[in-house]
């Protein structure tokens, strides 16, 4: 007689499946019944995963819009050929696959759209051009299931911010396949970070962090009580909260321009002799 392999379920940060560093977990029932126990983020997890995240911003953002448009698709192909062995209905996994390919076709087309020539009355030219914020702690709609996960993390991700995603202990054991998924999707290690556990205790301790750019939060990924205590941190710190309604339909580029922020560059347009631009 065998003994049962009973399976915890661990985060995934800095591209390694790791268990928190307080040994701490939490009991869960996996989609076939069977009990299992999830890893809990402390502190210290999320201060080192917003860590690595910052480490691995830059590298991400300074990858070409085909090759950020490329991994998309390729965890959109990895979704597509794990439909039938995801913890969720076949409808969730293909929505996700879709979201996916949705936001890879946006990788090299949302700066030109949310780029401007802007009417200057002299002698330059003004151009507003969009770039990343940095580090963005995003948190789905429990309800949204791998859709959400897929929304909240593609559409900071797009912008080419580093991502911290915030998901609850009855949805981890989605956020591990998930996490499956990205780890041979070719994200480079860091840009991506998937922590579990109690999601309202972990976003109290987020908000305090003075290292981290912007809250992206969709339909109720966190308690109503919460929203007054997280605008008033993130006015301290002059940090950004992107509050979304639910992850039925994908984030218009207006939403995404919140997760992006937008420099200014003034040119001379006088003309050298030459004929060169006088830069």
């Amino acid at each position: 007689m065998r003994t049962t392999v009973e399976k915890t379920l661990k985060m995934y940060v800095g591209g390694k499946f790791i268990r928190s560093e307080s040994g701490r977990v939490l009991p869960a029932t996996s989609a076939k019944g069977r009990p299992m126990n999830v890893a809990a983020a402390s502190r210290k997890d999320l201060r080192d995963a917003i860590q690595i995240a910052r480490g691995a911003q830059k590298s991400w953002a300074g990858r070409s819009a085909y090759n950020r448009g490329q991994i998309f698709y390729r965890l959109a192909e990895i979704l597509e050929d794990r439909v039938d062995a995801m913890p969720t209905s076949g409808a969730d996994v293909l929505a996700a696959t879709d979201r996916a390919v949705h936001f890879a076709g946006w990788t090299d087309k949302i700066t030109a759209l949310l780029s401007s020539l802007n009417p200057v009355a002299h002698t330059y030219v003004n151009y507003s051009m969009i770039g990343p914020m940095g580090v963005v702690f995003a948190a789905p709609d429990p309800a949204d299931g791998l859709t959400g996960m897929v929304e909240a993390m593609l559409g900071a991700l797009l912008m080419g911010n580093s991502v911290v995603l915030m998901v609850p202990t009855a949805s981890a054991e989605l956020a591990v396949a998930l996490s499956e998924a990205l780890a041979v999707s070719d994200f480079p290690g860091g840009c991506i970070n998937v922590l579990t556990g109690d999601v309202d205790s972990v976003v109290k301790v987020a908000i305090r962090h003075d290292d981290l750019d912007a809250l992206y939060l969709l339909g109720d990924a966190v308690s109503a009580d919460l929203l007054e205590e997280i605008g008033t941190e993130n006015a301290r710190v002059m940090r950004r909260l992107v509050l979304a309604p639910r992850s039925a339909r994908p984030a218009p580029p207006s939403r995404l321009a919140k997760l992006a922020e937008v420099k200014t560059v003034w040119m001379s347009s006088a003309l050298m002799s030459g004929g060169g631009a006088a830069y």
